[in-house]
C-alpha cells in the first residue's frame, strides 16, 4: 500500500493533473472497494484518504508555485505551517487506513501473575480519591470472583507530603480506613514516575508482576482488570492501554476537552495499535513489570513519562489498546485547568522529542518504519500551536501591511486548488470523527495555541519545568489571566477586519477576511464559554463528590451535554458581529467596484485640456506658471517607486479644476538597477512599493492619469522590454501585474496611460487593448534631431490604438521661428485628433540641466500658451481639419 501511495504521489507531481484528479481518484477508489466485502466505514475512510492524498499533492505543488519568495519573512512561515498541517492530515489518514490488528496469543495464564494496582496522588482531596479507591476495590473483587487464586494489591501512592499538601496525613488515614495500603513518599524526585518507581521498589512490583496505574480521579469499571489483564497471556505484550473518559461532562470545559480527546482515543489509538505503535497514556493502563525493568523503570526526566517509556519499550515489547470504557475521570473544570493540562502534555511531548529524536531517525534503534511514523506524528503534534499562531497572524499581517504570502494566485487558482484541498480534508476529518468528536473539539484544539507555543519555548530554551496536575475542583473565583492571549488574538482579528472594511475588499482581501472571521469566531466561542462558565458554574461543582457515570440516563445526559443557551447566543452574536460587517463590505465593494469613484477617460474631447509637466523645482512655482499661462487643466509629474504619492501637488491640480497625470518609475535617484527590470516587476520584487502607492492613490480618491513603464520599448528605459534582461513579452505581463495590484486595492480612480516612445510602432510590447485606457504621445524636439510631422504621427497612433483617448506631451527648443511653427502644427494636430489633453514639458527632458537650458525650453511653453489662446478657426488651422477626426472620434467612442 505504501508503494501504491508513493507511486500515486509521484504521478501527481509529475503530471500535475490539476483539481480534476481530486474528484476522479476518490471515485475510482470507491468503485474498487464497493464490492470488496469491506465495511461501509472502511470504504469511506479509504475513499476519503485517497481524496486527501490527491488534493494535498495538487495543492502543495500549486502552493509552491505561487509562494512570494520576495517576502520570505511572511511567506516561508506560512508555507511551513501549511506543509506541517498537510503532513499531519496525511498522517491521520495513514493512521486510520483500514488495517486489522494482529491478535494476541494465549500461551500463559496471566491470572497467576501478581497484580499491583497503583493509584498515584499528589494533593487530590478524598472527595476525588475515594471513588477511585472504591472502584479499584470493586475491580479487584470482580477479578477475584473469576480468578480466586489471583494476587491483587491496591496501593495508593501518596505524594501529598512532598507536594506540600496540607491534607496528606488525612488522605493517609482515610485510605487506610478503606482497607487499602498507602505509601507516602518523604523524598521528592521524578514527579509521578518517581512516585510509582518508589512504590514499585518498596513492594517488589518487579519481574513477572503486572503494574496497573490509575490516576487519582479515574474510577475503574468492575471489569477493568478482567479486560486489561487477559492480553498478558501473550508473553510479548508489554502493556495494555485503555481510553480516558470524563464523567463530569455537564461542566462545559470538561465537555469540550472530552470532545477534543475523543478523536485520539476512539480513532487514532486503535489505528496506532494496529501498527504496533500504541503508547502508554499514564492512566487506565496495565504494564508488565519486566518491561519496565528492561528500560530501568519509568523515565523520570519527563513530565510525560508514559510516552517516553513507550518509545523505549516499542522495539522489544508489544502494546495493546482496548476500545471501550473501562474507567472514567474528571476533566478540566475550567479554562485555566484545561490550558494548564495542554501545556503540561505539550512540554512533556517536546521533551521526549528533544531526547529521543535520534531513536525516531536512527536505523539501529529497533523501531519499525510504521512505529517511527506514528511516534513521530505524536512527538510533533503539539507543534500545531505554532502552526495555528502562524495561521492567525499571516492574514492579519497581509491585511495591515499589504504584503502577500502568495503571488500570482487569482481567484480561479484558489478555487481550483485550495477549495478541493480544504473540502477533502474537512470531509475526511468528519468521516473519521463521525459520532465521536464535534466542533467543540476543533475549537478546543485551536485555542490551545498560546500554551503550546509557551511549552515549545520552555523546552527550546531549556527552562526548568515542574510537574503540575490538572485541577479536579474549583479553588474559588475564576481568573481571566489565562485568557489574555485569546483576548489579544481576538482584538488582533477585529483589527484586521476593521482594516479590511476601511480599505475595501479585494478578492484576496475577501479570502483573508473570511479566514480571519473564522478564527475570530472560534476565539469568541471560547471566550464566551469561559465567561459563561465563570459566572454560572453551579456551587455544587466547587466541591465535587462522586459523579453519576455518563450514560446512566441517555436523554438527560444529552441535554446536559449541549452547549448552554447563553453560550450559543454569545457564539452566534460573535459570529454575526465579526462576519456580517465583512460580508456587507464585500457586497458593497462588489456593487460599487471601488472605494474611490471610477475614472473613465473620454475617447475624445471637444475642449482639449492643457497643462505643464513638473520635472524640477517646487510645486508652487509650476502652479504659479501654469496659472499665468492658463495651462492648469492638467499637470504631469514623475515620481519614483520609493517616494510617496505627492498629495499636495495632486490637490493643487485638482483645486485648479485640473486632472493630475503621474508617471511612476522603478528607479532610485534617477538610476535603474536589477530591481527596476521587467523580470523583477513581474516576479513581485516591487510589490511592496506598488501596494503602498495603490493604497495612497485609492485613499486620495480623485481622477488621475497614471503611467508606468514609460518608454518601455527603448533600451535606455530603466524598465525596458529590449534591454536589462527584459523581453517584449515581459511588458504586457508587468503591466497586467501592476494593474492587478491597484485593482486589489480598489484604486479605480486611475486611467491607465500607455506611454511608449513610439506608440505607433509598439505592437511587440503593448498590453492588450482592454488594459489600456489612454495612449500618450511624446514629442521632444531640439536641434540635431528629426522633427516629427505631428499630423502624420497622430494618424498612425490612431490606427495602432483605435478608439483610445490621446494625451500629447511636447517640448521644443531651437530657432524661435522653427519652434513656433512646429508648435502651432502640433497643437493644431492634437486638436484635430480630439486629444483629451496637451502637456508642455516646461524644463525639457533633463531635470538636472542648467538654468539657461531650462529657460530655453520654457520659451516653448509661452509660445504654446499663446497658440492655445488664439481663435480655433482663424489662428490655429482650417475648420475642415476638425471634421474627419471628429467623426472618427464619435465612431470610436
Amino acid at each position: 500500500m505504501a508503494l501504491v501511495g508513493t507511486a500515486l504521489v509521484g504521478a501527481l507531481v509529475w503530471c500535475r493533473p490539476g483539481p480534476w484528479a481530486c474528484a476522479v481518484t476518490p471515485l475510482v477508489t470507491f468503485g474498487l472497494l464497493a464490492g470488496s466485502g469491506r465495511t461501509r466505514g472502511q470504504i469511506w475512510i479509504a475513499t476519503s484518504t485517497v481524496g486527501v492524498l490527491t488534493s494535498t499533492v495538487d495543492y502543495l505543488v500549486w502552493r509552491l508555485s505561487v509562494t512570494n519568495w520576495s517576502a520570505a519573512w511572511l511567506a516561508v512561515p506560512l508555507l511551513a505551517a501549511e506543509m506541517f498541517g498537510a503532513a499531519h492530515a496525511l498522517g491521520l489518514q495513514a493512521t486510520i487506513w483500514p488495517k486489522d490488528a494482529v491478535p494476541t496469543r494465549r500461551i500463559h495464564d496471566p491470572s497467576r501473575l501478581p497484580i499491583y494496582l497503583l493509584i498515584p496522588t499528589a494533593g487530590e482531596s478524598m472527595a476525588v480519591l475515594e471513588p477511585t479507591v472504591i472502584g479499584a476495590l470493586a475491580a479487584r473483587a470482580e477479578y477475584l470472583r473469576r480468578h480466586p487464586s489471583a494476587r491483587i494489591h491496591v496501593i495508593v501512592c501518596n505524594d501529598g507530603r512532598v507536594a506540600g499538601s496540607p491534607d496528606w496525613q488525612h488522605v493517609e488515614r482515610a485510605v487506610t480506613r478503606l482497607g487499602v495500603m498507602c505509601v507516602t513518599r518523604s523524598t521528592a524526585g521524578g514527579a509521578k514516575a518517581g512516585n510509582i518507581e518508589h512504590v514499585r521498589e518498596l513492594v517488589g512490583a518487579t519481574g513477572d508482576a503486572l503494574v496497573a496505574i490509575l490516576d487519582a480521579d479515574m474510577v475503574p469499571t468492575p471489569d477493568f482488570l478482567l479486560a486489561t489483564v487477559a492480553p498478558f497471556a501473550d508473553p510479548v505484550v508489554g502493556w495494555v492501554q485503555t481510553a480516558q473518559y470524563y464523567r463530569n461532562t455537564d461542566l462545559p470545559m470538561a465537555r469540550w476537552a472530552a470532545d477534543q480527546q475523543a478523536l485520539f482515543y476512539e480513532v487514532l489509538c486503535p489505528g496506532k495499535a494496529a501498527r504496533n505503535s500504541a503508547f502508554i497514556c499514564g492512566t487506565n493502563v496495565v504494564i508488565r513489570a519486566a518491561a519496565l525493568d528492561s528500560i530501568g523503570g519509568m523515565p523520570r526526566d519527563s513530565v510525560t513519562e508514559d510516552f517516553a517509556a513507550s518509545i523505549r519499550l516499542a522495539p522489544d515489547w508489544r502494546g495493546v489498546y482496548l476500545e471501550g470504557k473501562f474507567a472514567e475521570g474528571l476533566g478540566p473544570v475550567d479554562a485555566a485547568s484545561y490550558l494548564k493540562q495542554q501545556n503540561r502534555w505539550a512540554r512533556g511531548t517536546f521533551e521526549v522529542l528533544r531526547r529521543h529524536w535520534k531513536d525516531l531517525l536512527r536505523p539501529g534503534s529497533g523501531l519499525s518504519a510504521a512505529q517511527r511514523l506514528q511516534y513521530g506524528l505524536a512527538c510533533t503534534h503539539y507543534i500545531s500551536g505554532v502552526r495555528d499562531l502562524v495561521y492567525l497572524l499571516s492574514p492579519v499581517v497581509f491585511v495591515v501591511s499589504g504584503t502577500p504570502a502568495v503571488r500570482g494566485a487569482d481567484a480561479t487558482g484558489f478555487l481550483q486548488h485550495f477549495v478541493p484541498y480544504f473540502v477533502c480534508g474537512q470531509a475526511a476529518f468528519w468521516i473519521a470523527a463521525r459520532g465521536r468528536s464535534t466542533w467543540r473539539g476543533v475549537v478546543a484544539g485551536f485555542i490551545s495555541f498560546p500554551v503550546l507555543v509557551t511549552a515549545a519555548l520552555t523546552v527550546l530554551t531549556g527552562s526548568r519545568s515542574t510537574f503540575t496536575i490538572t485541577s479536579k475542583q474549583r479553588d474559588g473565583a475564576a481568573s481571566w489571566r489565562p485568557l489574555l492571549p485569546h483576548l489579544a488574538a481576538l482584538a488582533l482579528c477585529l483589527t484586521g477586519l476593521a482594516t479590511l472594511m476601511i480599505r475595501g475588499l479585494s478578492a484576496r482581501g475577501l479570502i483573508a477576511g473570511a479566514w480571519i472571521a473564522y478564527m475570530a469566531a472560534m476565539l469568541t466561542a471560547f471566550c464566551a464559554l469561559a465567561a459563561w462558565d465563570a459566572r454560572r458554574a453551579p456551587a455544587a461543582h466547587r466541591q465535587r463528590g462522586p459523579e453519576r457515570r455518563r450514560g446512566e440516563d441517555g436523554r438527560r445526559e444529552r441535554r446536559l451535554g449541549r452547549v448552554p443557551v447563553p453560550l450559543r447566543v454569545a457564539g452566534v452574536a460573535g459570529c454575526v458581529l465579526v462576519v456580517a460587517p465583512a460580508l456587507a463590505v464585500g457586497l458593497r465593494a462588489e456593487d460599487s467596484g471601488a472605494r474611490a469613484a471610477p475614472f473613465h477617460a473620454p475617447a475624445c474631447a471637444r475642449e482639449m485640456r492643457a497643462g505643464l509637466a513638473v520635472t524640477a523645482g517646487s510645486y508652487a512655482g509650476y502652479s504659479t506658471l501654469a496659472r499665468e499661462l492658463g495651462m492648469n487643466r492638467i499637470s504631469a509629474h514623475s515620481a519614483e517607486i520609493g517616494e510617496r504619492f505627492p498629495v499636495r501637488w495632486a490637490d493643487q491640480v485638482r483645486s485648479a479644476g485640473g486632472i493630475p497625470w503621474l508617471t511612476l518609475t522603478f528607479t532610485r535617484d534617477g538610476d535603474g538597477s536589477l530591481t527596476s527590470a521587467l523580470p523583477a516587476v513581474v516576479n513581485d520584487v516591487q510589490d511592496a512599493g506598488l501596494r503602498r502607492w495603490a493604497r495612497a492613490v485609492a485613499a486620495w480618491g480623485h481622477p488621475l492619469y497614471l503611467t508606468v513603464l514609460p518608454s518601455v520599448d527603448r533600451n535606455y528605459a530603466a524598465s525596458s522590454a529590449v534591454a536589462n534582461g527584459g523581453v517584449p513579452a515581459d511588458s504586457a505581463r508587468a503591466w497586467a501585474h501592476i494593474r492587478t495590484i491597484f485593482a486589489d486595492h480598489h484604486a479605480d480612480n486611475v486611467a491607465w496611460t500607455w506611454q511608449p516612445a513610439a506608440p505607433a510602432d509598439d505592437a511587440g510590447v503593448r498590453p492588450p487593448a482592454d488594459q489600456i485606457d489612454v495612449v500618450a504621445v511624446t514629442w521632444i524636439q531640439y536641434r540635431g534631431t528629426r522633427w516629427v510631422d505631428p499630423r502624420a504621427e497622430l494618424t498612425h497612433v490612431r490606427l495602432a490604438h483605435p478608439g483610445k483617448p490621446l494625451l500629447v506631451t511636447l517640448a521644443a527648443t531651437g530657432d524661435p521661428h522653427t519652434v513656433g511653427s512646429w508648435l502651432g502644427t502640433a497643437v493644431n494636430a492634437a486638436r484635430s485628433a480630439r486629444a483629451i489633453g496637451l502637456v508642455y514639458q516646461t524644463d525639457g527632458p533633463d531635470p538636472h540641466a542648467s538654468g539657461r537650458t531650462f529657460a530655453a525650453w520654457r520659451t516653448g511653453a509661452y509660445l504654446t500658451a499663446r497658440i492655445l489662446r488664439q481663435d480655433d478657426s482663424r489662428r490655429v488651422g482650417p475648420v475642415a481639419d476638425h471634421s474627419r477626426p471628429a467623426a472618427e472620434c464619435e465612431v470610436d467612442s
